[in-house]
């Protein structure tokens, strides 16, 4: 998305989170490296901290949300717990997930496009 909108005035955070047993903070580093857009911020959350607090943001309580991408509008600010989402959608097929925002594939490459036109 970041290089179909070079002049977007946005800013991404990927948070890399271990859920997996092979999501270690060395397996994430190629991708940092393919994902190196000026804009885009990454972080290592070994803790999932960042996981469950997006989680309970959007209604997940005690689960920890990870392959999600959500849309704040400015000014957003993270003080004590994080902001809802103006948009949101996920990859994850757990029981608990919200299956109205589930997208992967084409629809997800579909529904980020729309969002970032949305933004603009």
């Amino acid at each position: 998305m970041f290089k179909k909108f070079p002049e977007a005035d946005v800013s991404a955070f990927i948070i890399w989170i271990p859920i997996l047993e092979k999501d270690t903070l060395e397996a994430a580093i190629p991708s940092v490296k393919f994902l190196d857009d000026k804009r885009i911020r990454h972080f290592y959350d070994s803790n999932k901290a960042v996981g469950k607090v997006i989680a309970e943001s959007v209604g997940w309580i005690d689960n920890i949300a990870w392959d999600i991408y959500a849309f704040y509008l400015p000014p957003a600010k993270w003080i004590d717990e994080a902001p809802l989402p103006i948009y949101w959608m996920h990859q994850l097929k757990d029981e608990w997930a919200t299956k109205d925002t589930y997208r992967t594939g084409n629809d997800l490459s579909v529904e980020l496009e729309a969002s970032m036109k949305q933004l603009f």
